[in-house]
């Protein structure tokens, strides 16, 4: 019941929109493709009769008139197996490109690809379940229900077909007889549902097998890009040795899974050839006392082999897709588990107020703006705050602080106090406190001790976080005043640039942005860090001259920088004694 919940949410997205009439349309078409390559099935098992009683009275001229008419029937079939496959794949797309956007958006929103982590760390490879499960829910999903419609359809054809053929069955046991009619129809039924319990009874356990393999996989393959995206490191610390002993485990995880899961397929598929091979023999045993006894004619024989196999094809669906089922099921489990655990967080807190609404806030209303035209406005308060570790562990108690425009300020205090964890607070990214927290300006910047730049040319590099690029002759301009000018010739470049560039040309770049986006607020966590003093001092001076009007809250452990941080914050204040828990 869970999959078939998880699934239902995960398909009205899609489905049951304004625009869900397009999709509905094309997967009718689509069955109507199917339909009408079974009504085709239900003229050849006729056709089956006519040609084979032909063959055996020797009727040449009726023989190549029905020949004429097979090609017919061919030409059609071929017809609607091409534009039914078209139509699918075209809405297996459609169905997943609104899936993606819809759980890239839902990823991305408030920072929840951040914050999963560390709300549901058992939630692994995201960008698998994005990338990968989608495509495959929505592959499976239309094949099964496409395959089942069809089998309902050739089931509702060929039985009445099977049942008129069958003759009343007489059945003795002792003293009692009784008379079965359409007994070939119920022996179809009966072998099927046989095969389907024997089924699933030999590959139930195949759907945990394939939930475990894809996040076998995915971690292996989570292990090669991290060593590739930290190859220098690796190298400079010689762990190679190491990092082969990690990715051998891993491996070992899909080695040992991957046996479980081929035996238990290979279980599924000699019971699958086996019931086929059967398949074929039933029909032909089941008539054959007729035919003898000259109740039936070789053509009608036929016939009936071609409908007991079409009503065994639409009993055996089940058998047939059982291990497709599986995969599904499990597909359906990974991206339910990763909707939940995104549509789990806690909304971000009030306090930490929106873009959108910071705008009306500063148009509205300015409680926080000073009386006097000389004092500089309040741009970030915090009231009452409580700081907590992900584990619930009291960082800081009670934290009071107000910062105004124009001002820099200092976050001070010992290693492990919590000084980066409240900077994460007050940027709106760490969830772990209680109390209050409002920017006043929608205009704010958090730069890390590790930029993030990504593959892309270098001017949309330098644009990051907008969308908009920077003009050729600002983007110069900008890399000259921050000592990066010999990649001028590099600008429309594309390139891993967190590989290209060193530590030191990485936070330059970042400190760039900030001349480029000039923030109302600006947050530091040890930015110049890889950086010489001398350097790390011209940019701060940069910055201070360019953007004199902004609030900058930082972390440095570079003495030589202290003195542009006018005032200090020593968070030891707000420290949580030991004797308090």
């Amino acid at each position: 019941m869970q999959t078939l919940k998880y699934f239902f949410a995960l398909a009205s997205y899609f489905w049951y929109g304004k625009r869900a009439w397009r999709p509905w349309l094309v997967f009718a078409i689509t069955l109507l493709t199917s339909i009408t390559i079974v009504q085709i099935s239900v003229y050849v098992a006729w056709w089956n009769k006519d040609f084979y009683d032909a063959l055996a009275n020797l009727e040449k001229d009726k023989i190549w008139g029905l020949v004429g008419q097979y090609f017919i029937y061919m030409g059609i079939i071929v017809f609607c197996v091409v534009l039914g496959s078209f139509l699918r794949k075209k809405l297996m797309f459609w169905w997943r490109e609104d899936l993606t956007k819809l759980l890239q958006n839902k990823w991305l929103k408030d920072h929840k690809h951040y914050r999963l982590s560390l709300y549901a760390p058992h939630i692994d490879n995201p960008d698998q379940r994005i990338a990968e499960d989608v495509m495959l829910l929505c592959t499976y999903t239309i094949d099964l229900v496409r395959g089942l419609c069809m089998n309902i359809f050739r089931l509702v054809s060929f039985v009445s077909i099977l049942w008129t053929m069958s003759a009343v069955y007489t059945l003795t046991l002792g003293q009692t007889s009784w008379q079965i009619s359409g007994y070939l129809v119920w022996v179809a039924f009966l072998y099927s549902l046989l095969c389907s319990l024997i089924m699933h009874a030999v590959g139930y356990k195949l759907q945990r097998l394939n939930v475990d393999q894809q996040h076998y996989e995915a971690n292996y393959r989570g292990q090669l890009i991290r060593l590739q995206e930290s190859s220098e490191a690796i190298a400079l610390y010689q762990g190679e040795a190491g990092e082969l002993k990690r990715l051998e485990q891993d491996f070992g995880k899909i080695k040992s899974n991957w046996r479980a899961l081929i035996w238990r397929e290979l279980k599924v598929e000699v019971f699958s050839a086996t019931s086929l091979r059967i398949t074929l023999f039933i029909p032909l045993l089941a008539t054959l006392p007729m035919y003898l006894g000259g109740q039936i004619t070789f053509g009608s024989m036929m016939q009936a082999r071609s409908a007991f196999a079409n009503v065994q094809d639409g009993f055996n669906w089940f058998v047939d897709s059982y291990k497709t089922i599986i995969k599904w099921a499990a597909v359906v489990q990974r991206l339910g588990t990763f909707v939940d655990a995104l549509e789990a967080q806690p909304e971000q807190e009030k306090t930490l107020v929106t873009t959108k609404e910071l705008s009306n806030t500063r148009e509205s209303t300015n409680t926080k703006e000073s009386t006097s035209a000389s004092e500089a406005p309040v741009l970030l308060e915090v009231k009452n705050l409580d700081l907590f570790t992900q584990e619930q562990r009291p960082l800081l108690a009670q934290v009071q602080l107000s910062f105004v425009a124009g001002q820099w300020y200092q976050l001070q205090g010992p290693s492990g106090l919590g000084k980066t964890t409240l900077l994460r607070a007050l940027a709106g990214i760490w969830p772990y406190y209680q109390g209050q927290s409002q920017i006043y300006s929608a205009r704010r910047l958090f730069l890390p001790q590790k930029p993030y730049l990504f593959k892309a040319s270098l001017r949309e590099v330098l644009s990051y976080p907008y969308e908009h690029l920077l003009e050729k002759e600002q983007a110069l301009a900008l890399l000259q005043e921050v000592g990066l000018a010999h990649l001028s010739d590099k600008l429309e470049q594309v390139a891993n640039w967190h590989k290209v560039l060193s530590g030191g040309e990485q936070q330059r770049l970042s400190l760039a942005r900030a001349l480029h986006l000039q923030p109302q607020v600006l947050f530091l966590d040890e930015a110049t860090n890889q950086l010489d003093s001398q350097s790390a001092q011209a940019l701060f001076a940069l910055l201070a001259q360019r953007l004199p009007q902004t609030m900058v809250v930082g972390i440095t452990h570079q003495p030589e920088l202290n003195a542009y941080f006018k005032q200090k914050v020593d968070l030891t204040q707000f420290k949580v004694n030991a004797q308090e828990l």
